[in-house]
């Protein structure tokens, strides 16, 4: 079997959506897809939420906007019946987070419990939609859905949470293989899951590419991929640097490499489940090329750039403040990239900015100042560990610019530093040209 994950972006339209439908529809069976959020829902609910507490007139034209965009595309996508019967099915979603927001105003207090299970109906609303085009056929339904909430079982840290392993494929095992054995394509969601209490929880933005891997290692799969809106992992973001080509293969560990760094297209716990397996991992975008992730890749590096990151200084009044409950606050809502204490001084480097007016430096029991600082963040990364020779080369392309901060290489593959915003784009063409634009990896045919 094959399981095949869809990001938000390639569904964001009656056209993606059609496209998903009919790649589906092409692809061997038994499969088993994964899909997220429309791209920005989960903003949007996120907003919504923020409107329920004090403004319950923005907070229903919220809800309707968010029903309009999905009802749009549906309209656009599907024939009158299945549009009709795609409307009740996500009937009683509308009715049950109308009922939520409609509480958040009484209460005015918005726990994360609370957020998990409003963003979560991101994830409903998308499987739902996609399960109806692929059904929206003259020969009858062959695809089936099955909620992520009754397949993977977390702990109750919401907005991060850590699936329970051994309870998630128990009930994946009971329940996926059955449904495939009678359905050639089964539909659920990434991203959210339900605690052993039985709540609503997400594991962290990015995270569906982790849920397919996950549910993939448990069904023992023959491949997964992930299709996204660029070909492949490529040597640079070809939106910032045009030349750019796709690495067509690469190993676990550079890929375990750049997500521990931040990729966007590769949550930090992608990897590890297909690893463990030898299950290839496809990235690859509809009709363009791919990479291939397994045990071998070729000769060739990626040069990383997280463009918005965020540096955040700490210094404590001891050399044994106790961070742990502000480090596990901070990276619920933005995922830590690296961290690093020095006795009274700590830096922590964000992937992003952190989404709240102050950093909650309550949860330090004692007095702690902290700085935080806009920052991009370069790293180079290759399929084999950096020699003394190449970490040269990567620190001469920031002659003259001041580090704010620096982190060895993970298993001595990658050297990243973070600088100023402007600087780093201004770094990133000669960098990309002193190593990645010099191997054999570039491709005239890869489209950018």
């Amino acid at each position: 079997m094959i399981v095949a994950k869809f990001g938000g972006a390639l569904l964001n339209s009656s056209e993606g959506l059609l496209r998903a439908r009919d790649e589906i529809r092409r692809l061997p069976g038994p499969l088993l897809v994964v899909v997220s959020a429309f791209a920005n829902v989960t903003n949007l609910l996120e907003h919504l939420a923020d409107h329920a507490l004090s403004d319950s007139a923005a907070a229903a034209r919220d809800l309707d906007a968010i029903i309009e965009l999905h009802a749009g595309i549906a309209r656009r996508a599907l024939s009158a019946g299945a549009y009709n019967a795609w409307l009740e099915t996500i009937a009683p979603h509308r009715a049950r987070l109308a009922d939520v927001v409609q509480g958040l105003g009484i209460v005015r207090e918005l726990s994360p419990r609370t957020l998990d299970l409003i963003v979560h109906f991101g994830e409903r609303f998308s499987s739902a939609l996609l399960l109806a085009a692929l059904n929206d056929s003259p020969s009858g339904a062959d695809a089936a859905g099955i909620c992520a909430l009754d397949l993977i079982i977390t702990d109750g840290a919401h907005r991060y949470a850590r699936p329970d392993l051994e309870l998630t494929r128990e009930r994946v095992l009971e329940q996926i293989p059955p449904l495939l054995a009678t359905h050639p394509v089964v539909v659920t969601e990434g991203y959210i899951a339900r605690s052993a209490s039985g709540q609503a929880t997400t594991m962290g933005r990015e995270s569906s590419n982790y849920s397919a891997t996950m549910l993939a290692s448990i069904l023992d799969a023959r491949e997964v991929r992930i299709y996204t809106s660029v070909p492949g992992i490529l040597t640079a973001d070809p939106k910032l640097v045009p030349e750019a080509r796709t690495l067509r293969t690469m190993s676990y560990a550079m890929a375990n490499t750049l997500a521990e760094l931040g990729a966007k297209i590769l949550h930090p716990r992608t990897v590890m489940p297909v690893e463990r397996s030898s299950i290839p991992l496809v990235i690859t975008s509809l009709g363009g090329e791919s990479t291939t992730i397994g045990t071998e890749g070729e000769h060739g590096y990626s040069i990383a750039m997280l463009p918005d990151a965020e540096l955040i200084s700490l210094e404590t009044a001891t050399t044994t403040a106790a961070l742990d409950p502000f480090l596990r606050a901070i990276a619920a809502e933005t995922p830590i990239i690296w961290q690093q204490r020095f006795r009274h001084r700590m830096q922590i480097l964000l992937a992003g900015p952190y989404p709240h007016a102050s950093l909650p430096v309550h949860l330090v029991a004692e007095p702690v100042e902290a700085h935080v600082a806009p920052v991009s963040v370069l790293s180079l990364v290759g399929e084999e560990r950096l020699s003394g020779e190449e970490m040269e080369r990567f620190f001469a392309a920031f002659a003259g610019r001041d580090l704010l901060a620096m982190q060895g290489g993970i298993e001595g593959r990658a050297i990243s530093v973070a600088l100023d915003r402007e600087a780093a784009r201004r770094t990133l063409g000669p960098l990309h040209e002193r190593f990645a634009a010099a191997t054999g990896v570039l491709h005239s045919d890869t489209h950018t």
